[in-house]
């Protein structure tokens, strides 16, 4: 049953991707990174409004096995209270983001863009539900519906000329669209209730998730601000585009544990089994998390040139540099995890502190350099937080740092290989052609990585091939 789930969870999340890609490859050669830029520049503002609608409640109730549906219905107030007020902040404040980036066309683009704060501080309540109830069939159904619609939508507008208001159009017409599936699929309906007992028990729990995600928000976006206030709008267009790539191959895989694994966790009450079960979810993340950077980082230059096109070359090497500093990402999501889950928010609260504040310390000594040296800096802070994070949260369950260290060392041998052979290769034979290059790099890197996994003997690697190849039977 729970592999029922994970499939779902994967179909919404590697479906919407994909879908967001595909609407990402289109736009992206109608339009220009300035465009990118531009739009990219709104990134932190749009995601702290979001974070403090959410409040960090959708953990409480995922958690919380009592909650029912008044409990719901007053996260649902708080949501739409949060979202009109933060809109309005917004609205107001757009003259000054403007003159922040020196930037005259912000005013306007705040004010559309951030009318999606309250469209989706609609929808939060209801999808917090679904995760809850393990509806993951349901949310890959809209959500891939509403990120097709947003794609046509995005890419007719880019067609017609209208530049980066068609990275707005698209992003506006998703959350519209994700609206309307709620009330076709799930027949759903706000219902508007609010008890200032309830809120205040919720809020303390919720507060410290809610100072977490804030200071994540500040750290995933604080490299975009820096960018472009002291770079070009093309430049943050550039690194723009190698995050989206990255989420791709991290965010979305990074999307499914944390979905899909915090309720199953959650709902485990013997802890021997929830062991074992984060053991083989931390094997499997690692597994297909590395399999999947190492070949884009080693393939980087022709994915951009073959796919995007020329005039997005110079993301090739910034593409590299964020998938690197988030090879160990899967350890922090884990044991993040391991925390939420034993009721130690102020662990995960203080562990959050430190990974953001060890960006923005990286960020201060080198933002006044090339954005290269910008992201080794990155690099730095993201393995730092990884190694901390095992260290500090494994105990609680006595997952103990070399077990972690050995499943990372076991599943990144036969990608790390694979990548170096690779990379070889396309030293010695590289074609000027890039999609030559691409089939080239394709080729080895996916017999290397076979190879070694088998000459190792990988179970995880073998149990993939099982389930994958008792699918293709049951076909």
């Amino acid at each position: 049953m729970r592999g029922y789930h994970y499939l779902w969870s994967a179909i919404q999340r590697f479906g919407t991707q994909i879908i967001s890609f595909i609407g990402n490859v289109l736009i992206a050669r109608l339009l220009t990174p300035d465009d990118y830029g531009l739009v990219a520049m709104l990134a932190i503002f749009m995601s702290i409004a979001m974070n403090f609608t959410e409040s960090g409640f959708a953990d409480y109730l995922i958690r919380d096995p009592k909650s029912t549906s008044k409990e719901f219905s007053v996260v649902f107030v708080h949501n739409i209270v949060f979202g009109v007020l933060f809109y309005t902040i917004l609205y107001i404040a757009a003259p000054w983001i403007a003159q922040f980036y020196e930037e005259s066309e912000l005013v306007v683009i705040t004010r559309v863009l951030g009318l999606n704060i309250i469209v989706k501080a609609l929808s939060l309540s209801e999808f917090t539900r679904m995760r809850k109830a393990l509806e993951f069939k349901n949310m890959a159904i809209i959500q891939i519906v509403s990120a097709l619609v947003g794609l046509i939508v995005g890419y007719l507008m880019a067609l017609y000329n209208y530049g980066y208001w068609a990275l707005v159009g698209q992003v506006l017409t998703m959350g519209v669209a994700t609206l309307i599936m709620l009330t076709v699929v799930n027949a759903w309906w706000p219902k508007w209730y609010f008890d200032w007992k309830t809120y205040k028990v919720m809020r303390k729990f919720g507060n410290n998730m809610l100072v977490s995600y804030f200071t994540n928000q500040i750290g995933a976006n604080l490299y975009a601000v820096f960018i472009g206030k002291f770079h070009s709008a093309s430049a943050l267009g550039f690194y723009n585009q190698a995050e989206k790539i990255n989420k791709i191959s991290f965010q979305s895989i990074n999307g499914i544990v944390l979905t899909t694994s915090y309720s199953l966790l959650a709902k485990e009450q013997n802890r021997v089994k929830r062991l074992k079960m984060y053991k083989n979810l931390l094997n499997y993340f690692l597994f297909v998390h590395f399999a999947i950077s190492a070949f884009i980082i080693g393939a980087a230059k022709s994915i951009m040139g073959f796919v995007f096109g020329t005039q997005w070359l110079p993301t090739a090497p910034l593409l590299q540099l964020v998938l690197i500093s988030f090879l160990l990402q899967p350890l922090v999501t884990i044991n993040s995890n391991i925390v939420k889950i034993e009721n130690k928010p102020h662990i995960y609260r203080n562990l959050t502190f430190l990974r953001n504040g060890l960006l923005l310390l990286m960020l201060l000594i080198t933002y006044t350099f090339s954005i290269e040296i910008i992201l080794i800096g990155q690099i730095i802070a993201r393995t730092i937080a990884a190694v901390v994070s095992v260290f500090v949260c494994g105990k609680y369950i006595k997952f103990y740092p070399y077990e972690q260290f050995k499943i990372l060392a076991v599943q990144l041998l036969a990608p790390g290989i694979a990548l170096m052979v690779m990379c070889l290769v396309l030293y010695k034979f590289g074609h000027h052609n890039f999609l030559m290059s691409l089939m080239i790099s394709i080729g080895f890197y996916i017999i290397v990585y076979i190879v070694v996994n088998v000459m190792v003997k990988n179970r995880t690697f073998y149990e993939v091939f099982s389930k994958l190849k008792l699918m293709l039977n049951r076909k």
